[in-house]
């Protein structure tokens, strides 16, 4: 009678702390699957979140538990690599009115608290910009592989610069209402802001998502053509699955990637000078599976022209993650 009631409660207790386990993902990015090969042309990153943590006194401000809510908060650590590029890489000249060659390799430190109602994340960001980013190598390599276009033009990228931002980003949820079996609907806001010499903007918008244990995985996917899954902020779900949509406006003061200096421009140089667009917007369409063990989340995006001479109104990449729990 004992072992068949201890049985049970190891059972349980099992499943409750899988979902605070660690976390390791593998995201990519890419333009290809619209054919082109311009402007944010391609993303990689590699993120380790930590099992649930109870917040050391300096960090107990950045956790929703300290404002009432119980919270399950969590570390993230990611590193990542961006590039965006012209719209003719095989151009050997500068061009004007075009994006400039610019890439960034960075790291990010997160702090992540997560509730049923509200997730947020607070974060640090420090890279470089320019030959340390090592944007023109891995671009050279990849092509050299696939059998793409070499590019030729990385000889005008933006500097080498030390680069960072602060950031806040929120999710709150407005509407949840469960449908049939395990399934429900949601629709929240998701708002965020970052300073920094990389890029300073405020955000909002809308998101709707359809699936499984919404309230355990809430949080976890964002409106940006850029990395929009976090597989670290699933919280006190073992398996799960939903799909997800949604929109969001922008105001961005300053973006390093377009306005910074260009040494190897020939003079006079601002005859090759883009002006950042401030106004800008993004949409993402994704849909994210998980078990207890591993999962896979997948989008496109697209985005708005985010300089004012860009040739083109709206861009687009997608964009596939890979993750395990541990």
């Amino acid at each position: 009678m004992k072992a068949a009631a201890i049985l049970p409660l190891i059972f349980v207790s099992s499943v409750a702390l899988a979902s605070e386990r660690s976390t390791v993902s593998f995201s990519l990015d890419n333009d290809g699957i619209f054919g082109t090969d311009e402007d944010y042309t391609n993303g990689i990153f590699l993120s380790y979140t930590s099992s649930a943590i109870t917040p050391w006194a300096l960090f107990k401000p950045l956790s929703l538990s300290y404002w009432g809510s119980s919270s399950l908060d969590k570390f993230e650590f990611q590193l990542g690599h961006k590039m965006w590029t012209p719209s003719d890489i095989e151009a050997t000249v500068p061009l004007a009115n075009d994006r400039p060659y610019a890439g960034y390799f960075h790291g990010e430190l997160n702090y992540i608290s997560l509730h049923p109602q509200q997730a947020q994340r607070f974060n640090l960001t420090l890279g470089s910009t320019g030959e340390g980013s090592f944007a023109d190598k891995a671009q050279q390599l990849v092509h050299s592989i696939v059998g793409s276009a070499d590019p030729k033009g990385w000889e005008y990228q933006i500097e080498d610069q030390v680069a960072g931002s602060i950031g806040y980003l929120t999710h709150l949820n407005w509407k949840r209402e469960p449908l049939f079996g395990n399934t429900g609907w949601e629709v929240s806001n998701v708002t965020e802001a970052n300073l920094g010499n990389f890029r300073s903007d405020v955000s909002t918008g809308m998101m709707f998502r359809f699936g499984s244990e919404l309230g355990g995985n809430f949080g976890s996917a964002n409106i940006s053509t850029e990395n929009p899954f976090k597989a670290g902020m699933i919280g006190a779900s073992n398996k799960g699955w939903f799909t997800y949509f949604g929109l969001k406006a922008r105001y961005r003061f300053n973006d390093l990637t377009i306005q910074g200096e260009r040494p190897g421009i020939p003079e006079p140089s601002d005859a090759y000078d883009v002006t950042l667009q401030p106004w800008q917007g993004e949409a993402v369409l994704g849909v994210t599976w998980y078990n207890a063990y591993v999962g896979i989340s997948a989008f496109a995006g697209s985005k708005s022209a985010e300089y004012k001479e860009a040739s083109k109104s709206i861009y687009g990449n997608g964009g596939l993650s890979l993750f395990a729990f541990f």
